[in-house]
């Protein structure tokens, strides 16, 4: 009856305990009285509780009512640990951590050492505080749970105590067999551990957290090491020693059992030990290429091969012959060695307290190796063998190259000296696949480079070359989206010097050009500019350009050498293809032979440097440039030669004539020198497609074209004259030439006008203007499209005057107007409008009925510009030819801005005119 009482006394204990709202933590008095419950029972209270036995594993008891640790210690342990990392994480990111330390680190502080699945060894001694668990079946059925006490007996419900003490478990097992089946007859019995005793040892010394601990009896020397965090930075993993009493037990290397799995001297713990961790003596670290770079503990006359060895050995890329060894030496100081660790005498070298051994790695580069790039169809990095030939790798037009290959042009690049001197071998790339073993099909060597072209500067599948910057201009932050940059053509104006271009226009030029067209566009612009204030022209750099030209400059510096870049190269044409090469030619510049580069100007597929091959002819040279367009003039070209005078020293020039019939007829021709230069010309009047248009109020409006020389009036005739109402006063001729000529004197003066505004803001006085106000409307003004229109006299023309007939040109336009009958007042007026013409009408009336002029009028300087385009003020000497002071149908009155109401400069007076003059002109095209 009483223990029925105590029963439900300690079941409504602990459910109190356990479902009460706020987390209370069960008592080890508590504990001790729910473990003397029965099995069924306590699982009962857990099922009700709605707990695990895994929840109570934290709390044990021993036989003296000590708890193990609680969950205030477990708590505390993590906090240490989240301590710990995050100063770790705070610390140098740059110091080496010791090999062995992670295996303590963060997940010591997380666990508990918890043996309850261990197997109990069949030397395990019985103790006070050991659960046996009794089960008995047959005539009776029923289990006990016993715990063995203080005095070391068991007892057995109705059949007394058992003395188990001192026992191994087998034995014990068998007296409790022996002694229940003597007393209950026809009942069998199993008996096995339950929960092992705790035993208390210390944990001294350099530990991460020293003290005592209640352990389970089966722990050995790492689990008592893991419940006290490990060892500190400053202990030692390789010497950590079990005190028992007044003897040593045992001296733990932890080295032995991380690197060897060696686990023979991790000993298992008896109540009472000492574990003690020295502080660590001698370390040395491992950096480089090896299979674990780490600081390393070692001991006295440990060698060289002893540390490699802990730190993994040599990985297969390391350079083993020559590892560098620091050291300080008895002076102090910091020494270098080199070690040759293929060497047995080198390995066997003391290790010392603070060396560092690094070990490099073996160079990337191939010693026998062919590489094969371009227009083929598996670039890359080929095994050289002696003999090997151009076909051996390419053998067959439709399965190794592209279609787009040039077969008539090769390349093979070759080392010809340690120091990196280059010879270039051209040879016939179809010649060699037709006709295996002949001339064209060279013997290769090794560390040779074959470079196959598409044909003229085509490229294949551009887009993904394209790709591949996109998504390094990703990787680097520089664009966030696709739209960024579009592939899409090369943007107008793109291949002006780039160190005169605004930010604005960066941004444009990089959004409508491809990223690789661009890249190398600034690429050979950095090289032209190196000796040309280069340092001015790269700070003008946007941020994208700046990225970019970094960026394909480090692509084409390894594009022939790193196997990933290798598989780009189909998508590079001839001219980006060679530009790695010709980097290297002009690097190995000789003194007395130039580089050994030569270029080709003029009526060629692709014009520019090509490198000077062995025993090149005017004729490679020309293949090198995809061949010769249908323009050129063969019967002579002209070879530009440089060379030393003997006499003076000073570098000459001298050009010589070529037949290029007899060049590209004859296998000897003329040989080339390094620094050459062919022109080739064009066929004299060899364009025919020289056109005009025609457009408006002509007979046959339409394109036509033209033959050298010929004029208007003649272009006219064959366009059937002008129809019946056609205005012919009105006409607008533009022309192209002009048109880029205007565009020119824009950029001069919007580049003047910033000087002159950066100079006169210097002055006391300053501009009078903001300059950012100023800025904007210069580059409003750059914004300007010139038309391009010359001031032409139709009617004159018409009648084939000389003074007034003009030779066509390729690009002209001739657009002639309906009649007009109308006069347009624009500029400062009350209200700009077009007003019906009335002959005798004068300036004042028309701009009467525009409302008079506005305050800001400059009316001294109205001014009338004529419907042919022609200008002319009133009254006055005028700018231009035409003087005359009637008005015209289809005349343009025009009131300028007074730029003294704003200022006294004559800045805005320059600005304001350019505005009306471009908008007049434009206006004058589109009004009819």
């Amino acid at each position: 009856m009483l223990k029925k009482l105590l029963k439900f006394a300690v079941s409504s204990v602990l459910v109190l305990c356990f479902t009460s709202q706020a987390a209370v933590t069960p008592s080890p008095a508590m504990m001790a009285q729910f473990k003397n419950l029965s099995k069924s029972e306590q699982q009962r209270l857990m099922r009700q509780m709605g707990m695990n036995a895994s929840d109570l594993t934290g709390q044990r008891q021993n036989t003296s009512g000590s708890a193990v640790q609680d969950d205030s210690n477990l708590n505390a342990n993590y906090l240490n640990m989240q301590a710990d990392v995050e100063g770790l994480q705070k610390g140098d990111k740059n110091k080496v951590e010791r090999f062995g330390l992670s295996l303590f680190k963060p997940k010591a502080y997380l666990e508990q050492v918890n043996n309850a699945n261990v197997p109990v060894p069949d030397s395990y001694l019985l103790g006070a505080g050991d659960e046996l668990l009794v089960q008995v079946f047959g005539k009776q059925n029923f289990t006990e749970q016993v715990q063995v006490e203080r005095d070391g007996t068991i007892s057995l419900p109705e059949l007394g105590q058992v003395v188990v003490a001192g026992l191994t478990f087998p034995k014990a097992r068998q007296l409790i067999s022996e002694r229940i089946k003597s007393q209950l007859i026809g009942v069998d019995v199993a008996v096995s551990m339950g929960e092992l005793r705790t035993i208390t040892v210390f944990v001294a010394g350099e530990a991460s957290k020293p003290g005592s601990y209640n352990i389970p009896a089966l722990s050995s020397i790492t689990q008592a090491l893991t419940a006290a965090g490990g060892v500190s930075d400053i202990g030692s993993l390789r010497k950590i020693v079990v005190k028992r009493g007044s003897s040593t037990v045992t001296e733990f290397d932890l080295y032995n059992l991380l690197l060897k799995g060696d686990a023979s001297s991790d000993v298992l713990l008896q109540h009472g030990d000492v574990v003690f961790v020295a502080p660590v003596q001698s370390t040395a670290e491992v950096a480089g290429e090896v299979q674990r770079p780490a600081l390393y503990e070692v001991k006295t006359g440990e060698t060289i091969a002893q540390l490699l060895a802990m730190a993994g050995g040599a990985k297969a890329g390391a350079y083993t012959q020559s590892a560098v060894l620091e050291r300080i030496n008895s002076d102090n100081l910091r020494t270098l060695q080199n070690l040759d660790l293929t060497k047995e005498s080198t390995k066997l070298e003391p290790v010392r307290s603070g060396d560092v051994l690094r070990l490099g790695s073996t160079s990337p580069r191939f010693e026998n190796v062919v590489t094969v790039a371009g227009a083929v169809a598996r670039p890359g990095q080929y095994a050289w063998r002696d003999g090997l030939r151009v076909t051996d790798l390419i053998g067959s037009f439709w399965s190794d190259l592209h279609l787009t290959a040039d077969l008539d042009y090769a390349l093979i690049v070759r080392e010809v000296s340690p120091l990196g001197d280059l010879k270039v071998i051209q040879f016939n790339l179809g010649e060699a696949v037709n006709q295996r073993g002949s001339v064209q099909d060279p013997v290769l060597q090794a560390r040779d480079t074959i470079l196959v072209f598409h044909y003229e500067n085509n490229s294949y599948q551009r887009a993904e070359l394209n790709s591949y910057f996109k998504t390094r201009a990703k990787e680097a932050n520089i664009i966030e989206d696709e739209p960024a940059f579009a592939n899409s053509a090369r943007a107008e104006g793109a291949t002006q010097p780039y160190a005169s271009r605004t930010e604005e226009q960066d941004k444009d030029s990089l959004e409508n050009e491809t990223l690789t067209e661009q890249g190398f566009l600034l690429l050979t612009e950095q090289n032209k500019q190196r000796q040309n204030n280069f340092q001015q022209a790269e700070e003008s750099l946007s941020k994208k350009r700046q990225w970019l030209l970094a960026e394909v400059s480090t692509f084409f510096a390894g594009v022939l050498t790193d196997p990933d870049l290798l598989k780009k190269t189909p998508h590079l044409n001839r001219t980006e293809l060679l530009y790695p090469v010709l980097q290297k030619l002009k690097a190995r510049n000789s003194y007395s032979n130039g580089s050994r580069v030569v270029s080709v100007l003029g009526e060629v597929k692709v014009a520019g440097e090509y490198p000077l091959a062995e025993h090149s002819t005017v004729r490679d040279l020309v293949t090198a440039a995809g061949g010769l367009k249908e323009s050129a003039y063969l019967e002579r070209a002209e070879l530009t030669q440089a060379y030393t005078d003997d006499s003076t020293g000073d570098l000459q020039v001298k050009h010589q004539n070529v037949n290029l019939v007899h060049e590209l007829q004859t296998g000897q021709g003329q040989m080339l020198n390094p620094r050459d230069r062919l022109t080739v010309f064009t066929i004299p009047n060899w364009n025919i497609e020289r056109q005009v248009m025609l457009t408006g109020f002509v007979r046959f409006p339409g394109v036509y074209t033209i033959q050298q020389g010929e004029k208007l009036s003649s272009v006219l005739a064959r366009a059937g004259g002008l129809k019946p109402d056609a205005f012919a006063e009105g006409a607008v001729f533009t022309r192209k030439q002009t048109r880029e000529r205007e565009s020119e004197q824009v950029q001069k003066l919007a580049q003047q006008l910033r000087t002159d505004i950066a100079a006169r803001s210097l002055t006391p006085e300053g501009t009078g203007v903001a300059p950012q106000d100023a800025l904007m409307m210069i580059n409003e003004i750059e914004k300007v499209k010139p038309v391009g229109r010359m001031v032409i006299d139709l009617d004159g023309l018409l009648k084939a005057d000389s003074e007034f007939d003009m030779v066509a040109e390729d690009g002209d336009e001739l657009y002639v107007p309906s009649r007009s009958s109308s006069i347009a007042v624009v500029g400062e007026v009350q209200h700009a409008s077009s007003h019906r013409f009335k002959a005798g009408k004068s300036i004042e009336d028309y701009l009467s009925l525009a409302g008079g002029f506005r305050k800001r009028a400059d009316e001294e300087r109205v001014y009338v510009i004529r419907a042919d385009g022609s200008v002319f003020i009133p009254d006055q000497s005028g700018w231009f030819a035409v003087q005359k002071t009637e008005l015209k149908a289809g005349d343009t009155i025009v009131v300028p801005l007074d730029t003294e109401y704003k200022d006294t400069m004559s800045l805005w007076t320059q600005i304001t005119q350019i505005f009306y003059q471009s908008a007049v002109a434009l206006a004058a095209v589109n009004s009819f």
